[in-house]
């Protein structure tokens, strides 16, 4: 009679769960019988080549750490937009970057720092974007007054800043007074504030200047007889709308008036009324 096959434990083996038994200890013998042939045929190679290759990653371990693989890409793409009085290569060698360059070197807050040193341009963004391109969005200053001396014009732009343009541009602008040259920064950025909230009222500027006195902005509108004081900083576009208002309410105070004071927030002061007017 036949042993009856038992495990560690003495439980009984069944038949079926020792053909499986044998199954896998064949499939075992099968596997490696493979392996030795494939071994034998030349996979012996293979894995010579990976435990070589383990090695030299092993001994190259420190430079590995130190790989960035932002080095591996290079600027192909630049992207100029906005650029009206800008040539591309203007914008090119003063953002200092050239195609080529590796993109890890390139940072778009400095290109933006650079661009804005240009007197023309007074907005930037630069985006970087995957895998090798630039994007260079501009503003470019636009005149907002200038002046006149001798028979020529000088224009500046809302920087204060000396702009290359011509006579006939600078006669449809508001004219600083001679004068006032030195307050050109604060006045200019006024005049583009009022243009920015209020740009019928700009439109309607003729003459500005800088009043030392009162350490105000000077402003003459076309056909008023009169001088406007507005505030040497903290414009506020209610403050131009209040002057509106004042011509369509008091259009027979401001006929007599000799200046109106706008330097106070929510108030308007008239002052030196004709004698003529005082009586109606």
């Amino acid at each position: 009679m036949k042993q009856q096959e038992t495990t560690l434990f003495g439980r009984r083996i069944g038949y079926n769960e020792r053909k499986r038994k044998e199954a896998r200890v064949q499939k075992v013998k099968s596997d490696t019988a493979r392996i030795a042939r494939w071994f034998k045929r030349g996979g012996w190679i293979l894995l010579l080549l990976i435990v070589a290759g383990a090695a030299v990653l092993w001994h190259e371990r420190f430079y590995l750490q130190r790989f960035n693989p932002l080095e591996l890409r290079h600027l192909q793409f630049v992207e100029i937009e906005g650029n009206r009085m800008l040539s591309w290569e203007d914008v090119m060698q003063n953002a200092q970057v050239e195609t080529g360059m590796l993109m890890s070197e390139l940072d778009a807050d400095s290109v933006a720092a650079n661009l804005m040193q240009i007197p023309l341009i007074s907005s930037v963004e630069v985006e970087k974007s995957f895998p090798s391109s630039l994007t260079i969005k501009l503003q470019e200053s636009t005149p907002v007054l200038s002046v006149l001396d001798q028979g020529k014009a000088k224009v500046y732009s809302e920087k204060g800043i000396s702009m290359p343009l011509s006579m006939a541009t600078a006669m449809r602008l508001p004219v600083l007074e001679n004068g006032s040259i030195e307050q050109v920064e604060v006045i200019a950025t006024f005049l583009d504030t009022m243009r920015k909230m209020n740009n019928a009222l700009y439109e309607d500027v003729s003459q500005v200047g800088w009043d030392e006195q009162n350490k105000a902005v000077e402003v003459f509108f076309r056909d008023a007889g009169y001088r406007v004081l507005y505030p040497a900083s903290g414009w506020q576009k209610e403050d131009f709308a209040l002057y509106e208002s004042l011509g369509e309410g008091f259009a027979k105070d401001l006929h007599c008036a000799g200046e109106v004071d706008m330097r106070f927030h929510g108030f308007a002061y008239v002052r030196n009324f004709d004698k003529r007017c005082v009586n109606g």
